[in-house]
């Protein structure tokens, strides 16, 4: 989905995204919701000739609306067994698949760039501890400043220091490859 609403909406949730999972390794549920419901309020308001797709016809909505819901539940059934499997995190799957809807009709450039951003992820990663751990030491210090907002010290720094990629910011890196180089078809 181009548009403004796509930059207003998203931008801020995946520089969140990045944040929680390289600091935390967690998703936050109310995040993905919030998202899923945006998404779901524009092809409602289309009905009406409001937002982003308002002016389409029709027909072209319906296979729009369609082809993003297609694409995402196979996003979910696909991530659902990964999953299971123990392969990736359930926060991931989620982000994933409502990321799929947003990306509509960009959906396989979304998941490729996605798939690229974790394979250059998981190559870093010996890189990518240092750096975590020095965004988690200024965030405690910063948030140490204000105790009264009870915000938790960074998973990274603790002793139940989570193994594995955080994954988020690879699909972070796919949503905003697509997001700025939208592929027109």
């Amino acid at each position: 989905m181009n548009g403004t609403l796509a930059f207003v909406v998203l931008l801020p949730a995946l520089c969140w995204v990045i944040c929680s999972d390289l600091l935390y390794r967690r998703i936050h549920n109310l995040l993905v919701v919030m998202l899923l419901l945006v998404w779901c309020a524009v092809p409602l308001f289309a009905l009406f000739g409001l937002g982003p797709w308002g002016g389409l016809p029709g027909e072209v909505l319906l296979n729009r609306t369609g082809a993003a819901l297609f694409g995402a539940a196979l996003v979910l059934a696909v991530g659902f067994m990964l999953f299971n499997l123990g392969q990736v995190g359930a926060g991931d799957v989620k982000l994933m698949t409502v990321l799929c809807l947003w990306s509509s009709g960009n959906q396989m450039a979304f998941l490729i760039v996605t798939a690229l951003a974790g394979g250059i992820l998981a190559l870093a990663m010996p890189l990518l501890t240092p750096v975590e751990q020095a965004c988690a030491l200024i965030w405690q210090r910063a948030t140490g400043r204000w105790p009264g907002l009870g915000i938790a010290i960074p998973t990274v720094l603790t002793s139940e220091r989570p193994q594995g990629l955080p994954y988020g910011l690879a699909i972070a890196t796919g949503a905003f490859y697509t997001l700025l180089f939208p592929i027109h078809s």
